[in-house]
């Protein structure tokens, strides 16, 4: 469990520096999608989940979508207000892949 944790704020401060480092530049929110979507495999292969393509696609596209109605939207609006906008959408993208992270890992972790 804790290690999940310590996997989770990695691809948090991953995240940030994606956010941080591409928040000049429109579309790289799709880079933290993808991101996301890696968490979420690596948390189901540490937990002993067993993902078919068809689950995997499933997830794909459903961290897709509400990655592009809550999050890229919140970003993409945040960018237009330079400096503290730019911080804002690290702040946001960090939340959003820190919780997705706790939230997947509840959900594929088995009781032993």
């Amino acid at each position: 469990m804790k290690s999940n944790f310590l996997l989770i704020l990695t691809y948090t401060i991953v995240a940030g520096l994606i956010a941080a480092f591409g928040s000049p530049i429109p579309g790289t929110s799709l880079l933290l999608t993808g991101l996301e979507l890696f968490m979420v495999i690596h948390l189901a292969k540490r937990n002993r989940f067993d993902l078919s393509l068809q689950a995997i696609g499933f997830t794909a596209t459903t961290i897709w979508g509400i990655s592009t109605v809550l999050k890229d939207t919140a970003i993409e609006l945040l960018k237009f207000v330079p400096g503290p906008g730019w911080l804002a959408g690290v702040i946001v993208a960090m939340l959003f892949v820190f919780f997705l992270g706790l939230l997947a890992n509840l959900y594929f972790r088995r009781e032993d």
